[in-house]
């Protein structure tokens, strides 16, 4: 699938909306961004699927972990695939998080995202974030 210029802003767009939800404690909002059926798995291999899974890992997992968080997505390469594939459209994305934690320590984390987008009535939606951690430094 070739994408147009439309679907690539429409995708750079969506991912930026899952920075500002997540950061903005929007976790409803963040899991709507997804595919009924979407995922988001950790280099770890820690593995939550479905908006029921993906509010608890963002409510719980991100309220408990930091106080404040910035994320920042850059260098994105965003590529249609076949459409046999169960997606339409990946993207690759270098992530740098910076964060305060509840105990007042503070930090960066760098991260690369591989994304998997697939359009769902016309709106691009996430079927898939693979985070994989780099470099990580904290006060």
């Amino acid at each position: 699938m070739t994408l147009d210029l439309e679907d690539v802003q429409a995708i750079r767009r969506l991912k930026h909306e899952y920075c500002f939800t997540i950061d903005g404690g929007e976790y409803e909002a963040w899991a709507g961004l997804f595919t009924e059926d979407g995922r988001f798995i950790r280099d770890s291999g820690e593995t939550f699927e479905g908006h029921d899974e993906l509010y608890g890992f963002a409510s719980e997992g991100f309220d408990d972990a930091f106080e404040h968080s910035a994320h920042m997505v850059t260098n994105p390469v965003i590529d249609g695939v076949d459409e046999s594939d169960d997606a339409a459209a990946t993207g690759q994305w270098y992530l740098l998080l910076f964060y305060r934690r509840s105990d007042g320590d503070v930090g960066w984390t760098q991260a690369r995202y591989d994304d998997r987008f697939r359009e769902v009535d016309g709106e691009w939606r996430i079927a898939e974030v693979d985070l994989t951690y780099g470099v990580t430094r904290a006060d």
